[in-house]
């Protein structure tokens, strides 16, 4: 990925809009970032990463990112990112959210991605950076942005920490199979354990057995089939006795219902003779007694209604003799009701009168007053009008004035883009000569360097090796000297009769003379100060001579770009040139066009002026214009409201009939409603109670008349039911003559019994046909047993012989059953046996193949060799920059634990711990690891793009160490890698050719400004 433009808003220390243009940084190869602690450096690789992903490690999605991340005094924040992908295809990512009314909730956050096609942005479907940039959001933070603080933790990780991080970022988890292996050991010894349980049950079970079985079936199944035939035989002959046994007593039962029925004929012929009696009397008597009880219910009915109805005639009567009074009563005030009324609608007359003659004097008052403000209002109308006119006049006088204004616009622009053109080529004329002089300054020092240019390198590089090998010449004196002072020193503590203090011998026959070495000593020492000034002077001078050729080289480059740019703008120019058409104009000379320009200025803005004068009194004679046609309007609605309430007036007084308006003319209205409310009230009395009592006398003419028609018709049918009853009796006497009956009572009593006929008839009939049935079911089973006998004691004995073959047969037929059975399940559960046999040979083989593996992968032992084996890598990777910058001296390396050591070549190789490092030869070690993981973690992704993004501390370091990471960020650009750092400190800000600065404002925020004009 390669950045090219990014602008934050809003987001956290950033109030206001700023923009960073990457591509001015990226250009000049090493670039950086820098400010005070907290003006917002981090910020800026927190919203690129934010924009792409949406994700950023400083909040997460709980802690209400949206609201923390937008800026206390914005309304508002935005993101917007440019860049390059591996494919060199541009893309733009946009993030947007705002705040609501209430301060502290927000919208939620919207992020969009765009394509740049066919010069536009095309929108596209997903704002996930993942596919775009090859990369996920953790390795975008580890492969283009290394974070702040990661250098050195990575380098003092414990072995299995820094596995498990490997694990994470290589996913070596596909090579940790120790987990799967235990599984499928486990599943497979618990199908084995299944398998020895499930055979524990199988040991009886072989052929020989089957062998036997079958020849007990064979010998069961005979002696079942000899059993079942026996057994026939004698239920056959049983179930003939059954029969016959059942005949004889069959008809046993049908005799003794016979006799039965017989004895039951004398009462059912004298029941019949009773029913016939019955239904005979019925017939004859029944109906003529059912009419006389119903004569006689009819007339004690109608003679009780003929007394009550009387009784309510009379009550009545009463009720409209007083309600005739108290009417004749009521009839004077009545009468008088009609005079009554038209004095309450006089009052209303007068009172609606005395309102109106009010309102019309009202509205007299205000007609005066709208007749002078309309004279008013006209005499302005006609000012604005007169002003207008002059107005337009002096428009059209000042229109005439106006030239073409596409000429003067195109001129214009002409002359815009003349001047734009001077400026940028005066521009790059003051641009190549700045950059000549610091050209020549920078070879002016690079001279005084006394180095070849283009061989400096191999002159010190040769120059630091002479001195190297006089520095080992040098250490092998000085240990030569020092080992011949400490032989001295041996030798002056020899004593006869003591031990030799060195090697305990008690004996020196030839004790060495030793010279004092001490000045010696102190005249090497000074050589090899000297020799260490002389390198470090030496490695002073490259570092100056290799930053000043970097300078050179890169003045160089944006010299020939300044000078093409410079080529192309005169080109340019002579070409705008050709362009002008303006014969009346000079190309040269732009004044006659500025004071053209400036005429028309002055014309416009005359015109403009007078323009607004005039729309104002346009609009201000409208406004007056539509006052008097108002003002009239209400001149005429005043005078028509007049007009009407007079009309009204006369109209109401011509209507008065029973009072005479003078006697109310100068009585109060509220008086007059008075007076006429009460008298409202009494005419509504006596109307009402009037009608009240008319309606009830119509009421109880009308009931009376309806109470006299009933009575006579009542009368009529109580003769008519006293005649009826009369004449049944006289029936009811001939009937008894007729059929010889003594008196109603024998009748009754014949009638008086209570039963059901139809169900005794059908009992009688239903007792004939039974008899009947029973004699010829008698002569049918004597017919049956005809010359025939049955013995007990023959059947009984049968059936015991019947029940003990049947027994038997069960016996024998339950015994082979379970024989078949058994040979069934045994000859299954051989075929199961097979079956489990091979599957037990197939499992304990992959379990002793499971075993195997399972003490290849124990304990995550295969990952951590995969694991050595990428962190081996890693080193070897980081060490092609670690050599470089540690002068060959030092070498980064794995040991069995997983750990980094370090290999000192100064100590014969030897290894020791990372911790030993010193603080610049720590940095070291970590920012190469640190790099080198990101170009393998790019490697992974197979992005292409070399570029990478520094956030980082640099303040921990001393001014050596400042150095080495100057040395070491240039070495990067030098293998064509784009290289950006984030720091507050001062010198690297010096030592960098292009970078941005970032501060706080109070008022304003955090602000970028450009640091290379």
């Amino acid at each position: 990925m390669l950045p090219l433009k990014l602008s934050i808003t809003g987001l956290y220390s950033y109030q206001k809009k700023q923009t960073i243009d990457f591509e001015e940084l990226t250009n000049a190869g090493l670039f950086g970032i820098f400010g005070a602690v907290g003006s917002g450096k981090s910020s800026v690789l927190e919203a690129i990463g934010f924009v792409l992903y949406g994700d950023t490690e400083r909040l997460n999605k709980t802690d209400k990112r949206s609201y923390n991340m937008l800026n206390l005094k914005s309304d508002k924040a935005n993101i917007e990112f440019e860049f390059l992908n591996f494919e060199e295809r541009k893309f733009k990512f946009v993030a947007d959210w705002k705040r609501k009314k209430r301060f502290e909730e927000t919208t939620s956050i919207e992020r969009l991605a765009y394509e740049w096609k066919g010069e536009e942005w095309i929108p596209m479907t997903s704002a996930d950076a993942t596919e775009i940039i090859g990369l996920t959001y953790e390795n975008f933070r580890r492969t283009i942005i290394i974070p702040q603080g990661k250098f050195k933790e990575f380098l003092d990780l414990k072995g299995k920490e820094r596995s498990d991080m490997m694990k994470e970022i290589f996913h070596l988890q596909r090579f940790d199979v120790a987990s799967k292996v235990g599984i499928l050991q486990s599943t497979t010894r618990t199908q084995l354990d299944q398998l020895k349980g499930a055979l524990s049950g199988f040991e009886a079970i072989s052929k020989e057995t089957i062998a036997a079985l079958e020849i007990e079936v064979t010998a069961g199944g005979t002696e079942l089939q000899k059993s079942k035939a026996e057994l026939g035989l004698a239920e056959t002959e049983l179930q003939q006795l059954r029969t016959l046994k059942a005949n004889f007593e069959d008809l046993e039962k049908k005799k003794n219902l016979l006799l039965t029925l017989t004895e039951k004929k004398l009462i059912m012929e004298a029941l019949q003779a009773e029913i016939d009696a019955f239904e005979r009397t019925e017939k004859t008597f029944k109906a003529v007694f059912n009419n006389l009880q119903s004569a006689k219910t009819s007339f004690d009915q109608t003679n009780k209604r003929h007394l009550l109805v009387a009784a309510n005639k009379k009550i009545v009567e009463q009720n409209r003799a007083t309600n005739q009074i108290i009417l004749n009563g009521l009839q004077p005030q009545f009468d008088a009701l009609e005079n009554s009324k038209n004095k309450v609608t006089d009052l209303e007359s007068v009172e609606k009168v005395l309102g109106l003659q009010m309102e019309v004097a009202v509205t007299n008052e205000k007609n005066k007053k709208a007749e002078v403000l309309f004279l008013e209002t006209e005499k302005k109308e006609k000012e604005f009008k007169q002003e207008s006119t002059k107005l337009q006049t002096e428009l059209i006088t000042l229109k005439s004035k106006r030239l073409d204004g596409t000429i003067l616009i195109d001129l214009g622009h002409w002359y815009t883009i003349r001047e734009s053109l001077k400026a940028q080529w005066k521009g790059t004329q003051n641009k190549s000569k700045i950059i000549q002089e610091s050209l020549d300054t920078q070879n002016a020092a690079f001279h005084l360097l006394e180095l070849p240019f283009k061989t400096w390198k191999t002159v010190l590089e040769e120059k630091v090796a002479a001195l190297l090998i006089e520095n080992k010449v040098t250490a092998a004196i000085k240990t030569k000297l020092l080992v011949s002072k400490e032989l001295a020193y041996f030798s002056e503590q020899i004593h006869d009769g003591e031990n030799c203090p060195l090697c305990g011998s008690l004996e020196h026959p030839n004790v060495m003379q030793v010279e004092d070495v001490s000045a010696q000593l102190a005249t090497i020492e000074e050589a090899i100060l000297k020799l260490a000034k002389q390198e470090k002077e030496i490695l002073e001078i490259g570092s100056k001579a290799e930053k000043l050729e970097y300078s050179i080289a890169h003045a160089v480059e944006q010299l020939r770009l300044v000078l093409r740019e410079k080529e192309t703008l005169e080109t340019e120019h002579k070409v705008h040139l050709a362009k002008f058409i303006w014969a009346e104009y000079d190309p040269k000379d732009s004044s006659v066009f500025l004071s053209k320009k400036q005429e028309q200025q002055l014309v416009e803005k005359t015109i403009n002026e007078t323009e607004t004068r005039e729309k104002v009194v346009r609009l201000q004679q409208e406004q007056v214009f539509d006052q008097m046609k108002i003002q009239t309007t209400n001149k005429g609605v005043f005078a028509n409201e007049i007009a009407s309430k007079s009309a009204i007036i006369t109209n109401e007084l011509s209507k008065l009939k029973a009072v005479s308006f003078s006697q109310y003319e100068y009585i109060t209205i509220a008086a007059i409603q008075d007076e006429k409310t009460k008298l409202h009230l009494e005419n509504n009395r006596i109307a009402s109670e009037h009608k009240s009592k008319s309606d009830a006398m119509v009421i109880l003419n009308q009931e009376l008349a309806g109470l006299e028609a009933s009575l006579k018709l009542i009368g009529e049918q109580v003769v008519l039911n006293k005649q009826l009853v009369q004449d049944t009796q006289k029936t009811i006497t001939e009937l008894l003559k007729i059929h010889q009956f003594d008196s109603v009572d024998s009748v009754q009593a014949i009638l008086s019994k209570i039963w059901d006929v139809e169900l005794e008839k059908g009992k009688t009939k239903q007792f004939a046909v039974d008899l009947k049935v029973a004699e010829n079911s008698v002569a049918e089973s004597e017919k049956l047993v005809m010359n025939q006998a049955f013995d007990v004691n023959v059947f009984e004995d049968k059936k015991m012989l019947v029940a003990e073959g049947k027994l038997k047969y069960e016996t024998q037929l339950g015994k082979n059953s379970t024989l078949q059975d058994n040979l069934k399940r045994i000859n299954e559960a051989l075929a199961e046996k097979a079956e489990l046999l091979a599957q037990f040979e197939v499992l304990n083989t992959r379990s002793t193949n499971l075993g195997t593996l399972a003490n290849m992968f124990n304990a995550s032992g295969f990952v951590n060799y995969v694991s050595s084996i990428y962190l081996q890598n890693l080193a070897d990777v980081a060490n092609v920059r670690f050599h470089r910058m540690t002068k060959n001296q030092l070498s980064l390396t794995i040991n069995s634990s997983n750990e980094f050591e370090i290999i000192d070549y100064l100590n014969n190789g030897a290894s020791r711990s990372v911790k030993t490092l010193s603080g610049g030869q720590g940095f070291q070690a970590s920012l190469c690891l640190a790099l080198a993981l990101a170009e393998s973690v790019q490697s992974l992704n197979k992005n292409d793009k070399n570029f990478f993004f520094i956030d980082e501390g640099f303040g921990t370091q001393d001014p050596e160490s400042v150095a080495v990471v100057f040395e070491t960020l240039q070495s990067l650009y030098k293998e064509n890698r784009i290289v950006g750092i984030i720091s507050h400190v001062a010198e690297l800000q010096e030592r960098i050719p292009r970078s941005i600065n970032v501060f706080k404002d109070e008022e304003k925020g955090s602000v970028v400004s450009e640091n290379w004009n």
